[in-house]
């Protein structure tokens, strides 16, 4: 896909007006749908890592670590076929790795909220990002969203109460302070991450772009856990588990979104990402032998509901 430089508010959301434009659209939305699918896994396999006697720093610092490693991997990949990279100047620079911090914040509050509110209760609260992200499209570009973005915001967040087992009455007891703040702090990360990466040096190549940005991820991940090298935590096999936070968790979303967002406005990226909840529901039943009720099912089938409602407008559309 070419670069493009980073959108004006003038051209944030070009309208569909051609068969090409619907179909770049879709091909757009659905790349960013595969990135939110990516963050489905997460949950699931922290709820493993914690029950195998790993800590919440050392979970956090492995999925920067291996993120990291991977692109580094690609970074040299690219030096082996003598492909070039972009100069950057150190405000690009220090631009990208403040991104990968707000990325970072996503983590580390998603992950510490599980330590005290059920997986239910914090993925709820972490969905907020669906209406967070549409408040900061109206606070950047100040125009009201499309009555399609909106409702299917409200789908979207309907779908989660019912999805996250809530209304059927699971982890509703002992929800401790903590961890909603924890849980609502995670959104507001999220949500942030998602318009950032529409927004920030769009136009650098996106392995380039991924490696700047999880120097700044690193630096959250060390700072929790500063013997992680040197603790013997990865002869413990804790390396398992960050061979798939890692990518999953960072480098392939952070690819995928530096690819598509910059070409959908922030509201519609954040209802598409959304499809993280109705993997992480699937994890849940397949690595964790959690069971699912026909309400959480009915939930899982209303976000994908709104994700369709986000998509029908443009698509009716003809030149």
């Amino acid at each position: 896909m070419q670069n493009q430089a980073c959108p004006s508010p003038s051209n944030e959301r070009p309208p569909a007006t051609s068969a090409g434009g619907n179909a770049s659209r879709l091909r757009n939305s659905a790349i960013v749908f595969a990135g939110g699918a990516c963050y489905g896994v997460l949950a699931s396999v922290v709820k493993l890592a914690y029950g195998a006697g790993f800590t919440f720093p050392q979970v956090v610092c492995s999925q920067a670590f291996f993120a990291f490693a991977v692109f580094a991997l690609l970074a040299v990949f690219d030096r082996v076929r003598g492909r070039r990279r972009a100069r950057l100047s150190a405000a690009q620079r220090l631009k990208l790795a403040a991104m990968g911090l707000v990325t970072a914040g996503t983590t580390t509050f998603y992950y510490l909220s599980l330590l005290f509110i059920p997986a239910s209760v914090a993925i709820t609260l972490l969905f907020q990002f669906t209406w967070i992200g549409l408040v900061f499209e109206v606070a950047t570009t100040r125009r009201r969203p499309t009555n399609a973005a909106l409702l299917a915001a409200v789908v979207v967040c309907v779908g989660t109460l019912f999805a996250s087992g809530l209304l059927g009455g699971a982890g509703t007891a002992a929800l401790h302070p903590l961890g909603i703040a924890c849980g609502l702090a995670a959104a507001v990360c999220c949500a942030g991450f998602m318009f950032l990466s529409g927004r920030v040096e769009t136009q650098v190549p996106v392995q380039q772009r991924g490696l700047w940005a999880c120097c700044g991820y690193v630096v959250v991940g060390f700072a929790l856990c500063p013997d992680y090298l040197s603790s013997g935590v990865l002869a413990r096999g804790i390396g398992w588990y960050g061979l798939v936070l890692g990518p999953l968790g960072f480098a392939v979303p952070m690819m995928l979104f530096g690819m598509a967002c910059k070409h959908l406005s922030p509201g519609l990226s954040t209802i598409m990402a959304s499809s993280e909840l109705p993997i992480s529901v699937l994890c849940s039943v397949l690595l964790l032998h959690e069971a699912v009720t026909p309400l959480q099912v009915a939930g899982v089938a209303a976000i994908l509901a709104g994700v369709v409602v986000a998509q029908v407008p443009p698509l009716r559309r003809r030149s």
